[in-house]
């Protein structure tokens, strides 16, 4: 879906209005997620049990407002045809809402395509930096083709079940059966679904909840807080696929700019905001996404990740409680104190309890320590 006009601009008036930082905190990220290849993938089904020879890095996520209390967890593989990735968010508490996105929990990933698309601003293309530049053509017309981003499995849950395989569809990247959408942006101002020759949505994907974290969270993040369990995604798209335009094209050997994003069920009473969502990397910059291509299969086990680092001290942003909140994409205005639009229909459905079963093996990457700067402030309010 397209950020309409209105509420972009709206959106974009609250971000600018938003204080400088008042409090300074040191941020620690890997720099990259090693994929190796495999001779088994993993069935898509939100169980990390497959996942054994498949390394693993945690990457602690951060918003407007600050950190997430927890770090996410990322695996990588892949075989002669797709991408595999698990991906795993911590919460202090379950939260499932048949009516309501904002109740839920709901990802992103984000891929450069563009050799001069920042991971701030969802590309940033001068030309496309405002909703009249987009509108009028900025995108469109190929100015900003060297600023574009391939984002994928946006997915919002509301009409999903736990532990079920959600596929692919064609002719658009709008997933109309799980919301898991397939999108490209040149900037904050430009996001579409898949639309352009040959549009698809490669993407596949499941979901699970779990009151007992993976096997290595537990060893790559020793002193995290207290936990009710973790939401576990596992996603597959193929490597190449038929519409070049929107889609990052992978194959063995390739280095990828990549982040993922995480909106949280808890943030506020009425749930997540747009504006409050968490990214990868310190929300600093691409992480590389490595497609190893030595020849052998995946194998390892955790490491305990020592590499050198350095470090820069920076100020983070301290955040009022404005934003924008989304729905299935589309961004509105907040009310300004902090509290998110409901859905459409304002109805609240029971939560459903969830389970997940599984334990995975893996290792760290490098890792590198950020200040939470502007440009922080700026990707973790605007990037989706």
């Amino acid at each position: 879906m397209m950020f309409s006009k209105q509420s972009l601009g709206l959106a974009t008036a609250i971000l600018s209005a938003s204080p400088l930082p008042s409090h300074s905190q040191s941020c620690e990220s890997p720099t990259e997620i090693l994929c190796q290849r495999t001779s088994t993938p993993p069935t898509v089904d939100g169980s990390f049990s497959e996942w054994t020879s498949s390394q693993a890095i945690a990457t602690p996520l951060v918003s407007l407002a600050g950190p997430y209390p927890y770090h996410a967890l990322m695996f990588c593989s892949y075989d002669d045809s797709k991408l595999y990735l698990g991906l795993e968010y911590p919460a202090s508490e379950f939260s499932f809402n048949t009516t309501d996105n904002h109740f839920n929990a709901a990802i992103a990933t984000m891929f450069q395509v563009g050799k001069d698309a920042t991971f701030y601003m969802m590309g940033n293309c001068p030309f496309a930096a405002t909703e009249d530049q987009c509108s009028a053509g900025g995108a469109a017309n190929g100015t900003c083709a060297d600023y574009l981003v391939d984002i994928g499995a946006h997915w919002e849950l509301a009409t999903t079940e736990q532990g079920v395989e959600y596929g692919t569809n064609g002719g658009t990247g709008n997933d109309e059966v799980a919301n898991k959408d397939d999108e490209y942006a040149y900037s904050a101002f430009c996001r579409f679904d898949d639309d352009l020759t040959d549009a698809a949505n490669e993407w596949t994907g499941a979901w699970t909840w779990g009151e007992t974290p993976s096997s290595q969270y537990a060893e790559l993040v020793a002193d995290a807080p207290a936990m009710a369990g973790s939401y576990k995604f596992e996603l597959t798209r193929t490597l190449t696929t038929a519409s070049p335009e929107t889609d990052a094209q992978l194959a063995p050997g390739d280095v990828v700019g990549f982040g993922i994003a995480y909106w949280d069920p808890l943030e506020t009473e009425t749930g997540w905001t747009d504006a409050g969502h968490y990214v990868s990397g310190c929300a600093e910059d691409w992480m590389d996404l490595v497609l190893d291509d030595d020849g052998g299969m995946a194998e390892g086990t955790v490491q305990d990740g020592d590499a050198a680092t350095e470090d820069v001290t920076m100020e983070d942003a301290e955040s009022t409680g404005d934003g924008a909140t989304a729905e299935n994409g589309d961004v509105t205005a907040e009310n300004g104190d902090g509290e998110a639009a409901s859905s459409e229909n304002g109805e609240t459905a029971e939560e459903t309890p969830g389970t997940a079963e599984g334990t995975t093996e893996g290792s760290a990457a490098a890792v590198r320590r950020f200040g939470m700067g502007m440009a922080a402030m700026v990707v973790a309010s605007v990037v989706f």
